[in-house]
């Protein structure tokens, strides 16, 4: 009896036909998620709309690359390929050979394409809102807000179409000053900011405007673009919207949310400081909520990754750096995956999965071949076995032979790109 049936499910597996893939695609980019957070705080509740997706949906921790780089990373999420392939190997470039007159990395120097160049080429419309590297912006088959907006340079080269948000207002000081309270209890002065002062309060100061009020007026941004697009006519086919802050405070907070691994920290700054990654995080799951309001009655399929993960700044992961930098929290090579929606197998987790498989998954989910020149893998372990059914096809390349790289594009924003990767250790 026991045969048979099983007989009988198989043929019934193979008779049944798959059913479509989501009308619509959220693609959430959360920096520096790991679940070595992420659990403790979706057993407490606290993160409601991250721990939906987790239960509807099939997890997994996504493996990273080293060195560990996030538009290196997240150019590979977009492209399914290597550095090697797409081009971009550093948070900057160095346009004259001046080792003194770095440039940060720009989308012209990507090499191949993108999945949204990808998808628009096929006739899905997108929306592209704060990934890396994506500085200037391409003319995609539906908008684009460049990683570089939020600095206000709303431009030709920062947003696609031109003049397309235009009228978005760039988050203020008097915003993060006003939001600090929900996140520490500390005083924040901004007009105090000496980074290197000998002052331990003046250093403080720093901390909370280099690792928090930065970091918050950025996703603030980026999420009231979202916002904006989402209220802005028919639902895009796809929508990629990546969020930085959530590394940020990692790198600044975690010897105040975990001061066992550190020594001396004053109880009074675990007091202040010690609720920052946790409140963070609570808020990056209410601008979750937010965005996924707009689908109500719909079922689109979700996808949350990370570039990696995050811990202590503490033994092998000690990053050696000037003491007023602040960075107690260092970067770890397992992120996170999350995968919800049609065809998904509900309340599951896989073993492992990869940066590079991000982009070949989404193609073959919407239908469309996969590029033969990707590095990573269809997760067809994400999906029930009647969808993982559906066919797979190939393609050599999606690339263009004769479209070539062009020159490191410079910004009128670039010397404040370039102090703020200094600020986090990132560049000498």
């Amino acid at each position: 009896m026991a045969g048979w049936l099983l007989v009988m499910s198989a043929m019934a597996v193979g008779c049944s036909k798959p059913p479509p893939p989501a009308d619509n695609v959220i693609l959430l980019g959360l920096d520096a998620a790991t679940w070595d957070v992420l659990d403790p705080l979706m057993t407490r509740g606290l993160l409601p709309n991250l721990q939906k997706l987790r239960a509807t949906g099939t997890t997994a921790p996504l493996q990273s690359t080293q060195p560990s780089s996030s538009p290196v990373i997240w150019t590979s999420i977009a492209t399914g390929k290597t550095p090697e392939k797409h081009g971009i190997s550093s948070f900057v470039r160095f346009p004259t050979g001046d080792a003194g007159k770095p440039s940060p990395v720009s989308r012209t120097l990507r090499q191949g394409k993108a999945f949204w160049n990808i998808l628009g080429e096929h006739g899905r419309d997108v929306a592209i809102v704060g990934w890396f590297v994506t500085w200037p912006v391409e003319a995609v088959n539906g908008r684009m807000v460049s990683d570089r907006a939020h600095w206000g340079a709303i431009d030709e080269k920062g947003v696609f179409p031109p003049n397309y948000l235009f009228d978005l207002a760039v988050p203020t000081m008097d915003d993060a000053r006003a939001a600090v309270p929900k996140f520490m209890s500390y005083d924040f002065v901004p007009g105090d900011l000496l980074a290197d002062s000998s002052d331990p309060a003046q250093r403080l100061n720093y901390l909370v405007f280099d690792r928090f009020v930065r970091a918050y007026m950025r996703d603030l941004y980026y999420v009231r673009a979202a916002e904006r697009i989402l209220q802005d006519g028919p639902l895009p086919r796809v929508l990629a919207l990546y969020l930085r802050g959530t590394d940020d405070v990692q790198h600044g907070f975690w010897k105040f949310m975990e001061p066992q691994w550190f020594a001396d920290v004053p109880p009074e700054q675990v007091e202040h400081f010690g609720k920052v990654i946790e409140r963070y995080w609570q808020w990056t799951d209410e601008q979750i909520g937010k965005v996924l309001s707009y689908y109500e009655g719909t079922t689109p399929l979700v996808l949350v990754v990370s570039d990696h993960g995050a811990g202590p700044a503490v033994g092998q992961y000690k990053i050696n750096v000037p003491e007023y930098l602040h960075l107690s929290g260092a970067h770890r090579d397992k992120g996170v995956l999350i995968a919800s929606g049609p065809g998904v197998r509900e309340g599951k987790a896989i073993d492992r999965a990869s940066i590079y498989d991000i982009t070949p998954t989404l193609l073959w989910y919407l239908g469309l071949p996969v590029g033969a020149d990707m590095d990573g893998k269809v997760l067809t372990n994400l999906f029930t076995p009647v969808f993982a059914q559906r066919p797979m096809s190939t393609i050599p390349t999606y690339d263009d032979p004769e479209q070539k790289p062009t020159a490191q594009t410079e910004s009128k924003v670039d010397d404040q790109a370039l102090e703020h990767l200094r600020s986090l250790g990132y560049i000498d």
